[in-house]
């Protein structure tokens, strides 16, 4: 009883120190806000009504702050991401702001219109390198829609816990253009194929799929994030005294301990599943992977897409208008031929590294 009010007690104090005693930066927008707890940093994205999209203030504002985060023998220990609202941990980039960029190239054919649009893009890619090649251990909990942009802050990390509300999907071949932040690195990383599937569909995953296909790492159930953020707070504070050498990463949260100790908070969701809703079906079952591994795993996008398409004839032949073929055919028969080209031609072989994969789109 005194652990869970303790516990109860340290994910309060983590939620207070988020508002509204939050140091602020960016402080014309206020897109970026943040909480710094005993030895971590909490960064909230703060673009609710734009469902926390990213643009080029919040990258100016989060690319030297990780940085300057990696120092060793700092006062970081661990760095966690959100999204501010229930909709969305970020669902992309700020498009408005692309458009702009595009449109003004458009009327006056000056290429120097488009210089703010690569800026960005350039920072954008930077910031998605130093998250994966973070020292501190960087937790993003995906709350609601995880989509472009917000795939990049997160995917690269060492932590990424899937809810109940997680919605992720990389959708740019569906805008004629294919998956950047990164996304020629995890992708093809995925087991089953899986990521030349949700690359060159958009199809979107959601809930305890993200976790089945990869690309988060762990799932805690709505219920128990308080409890998470209360563990997180007790794992930063618990670095006190230890010193980092070269052999080691003992001056911050161990990633082997967290790791467990977040899985521990599913276990236990898991132990009293009686009473809860039920969930809707799973996309990504052992009978959906193994077709999408034998039609995705296929080496031209002509022989992916004939593949799919028989599938969704197949299924529609046996009444199964639920099958997961159906709607990637439809998907593919939409988008562009050349963005399917491209997406599938920029997954480079599994031993690249991300940095060879962010600078890829501009070469």
């Amino acid at each position: 009883m005194r652990a869970a009010s303790a516990s109860r007690a340290a994910s309060r104090t983590l939620r207070s120190s988020l508002r509204p005693s939050l140091r602020r930066y960016c402080t014309e927008t206020d897109a970026i806000l943040m909480a710094a707890p005993p030895r971590m940093r909490v960064v909230d994205l703060h673009r609710p009504d734009a469902l926390n999209a990213l643009n080029s203030e919040m990258v100016a504002t989060l690319l030297p702050l990780f940085q300057d985060w990696q120092q060793v023998g700092g006062d970081v220990k661990l760095v966690v991401m959100r999204g501010a609202g229930d909709r969305a941990f970020c669902a992309g980039g700020d498009i408005r702001f692309l458009h702009e960029c595009a449109s003004g190239y458009a009327a006056t054919g000056d290429p120097a219109a488009l210089s703010p649009a690569h800026e960005f893009f350039r920072a954008e890619y930077t910031l998605n390198n130093v998250l994966g090649t973070s020292r501190v251990p960087v937790v993003s909990i995906l709350g609601g829609i995880v989509m472009g942009g917000g795939v990049g802050l997160s995917v690269h990390g060492q932590v990424r816990i899937a809810t109940d509300s997680t919605i992720f999907a990389m959708p740019e071949t569906g805008i004629g253009f294919f998956p950047d932040v990164g996304g020629s690195y995890f992708l093809p990383r995925l087991p089953a194929h899986l990521g030349f599937f949700l690359g060159l569909t958009g199809t979107r995953l959601r809930g305890r799929d993200v976790l089945t296909a990869g690309v988060a790492t762990h799932f805690v159930p709505l219920a128990r994030i308080e409890a998470l953020e209360a563990l997180l707070l007790e794992m930063a504070a618990s670095t006190s005294g230890k010193a980092y050498t070269l052999e080691s990463n003992q001056d911050f949260v161990d990633p082997e301990v967290l790791a467990r100790a977040i899985g521990a908070l599913d276990e236990v969701d898991r132990g009293k599943a009686d009473g809860a809703p039920a969930a809707a079906p799973p996309l990504l079952t052992l009978e959906s992977m193994g077709e999408i591994d034998a039609a995705f795993g296929l080496p031209d996008v002509g022989l992916i897409v004939e593949a799919v398409g028989a599938g969704a004839a197949a299924a529609r032949e046996r009444g199964d208008d639920t099958h997961w073929s159906i709607r990637a055919a439809a998907e593919l028969g939409k988008v562009s031929p050349t963005s399917l080209a491209a997406a599938h031609a920029i997954f480079p072989a599994r031993d690249g590294t991300l940095f060879d994969a962010l600078s890829m789109p501009s070469r």
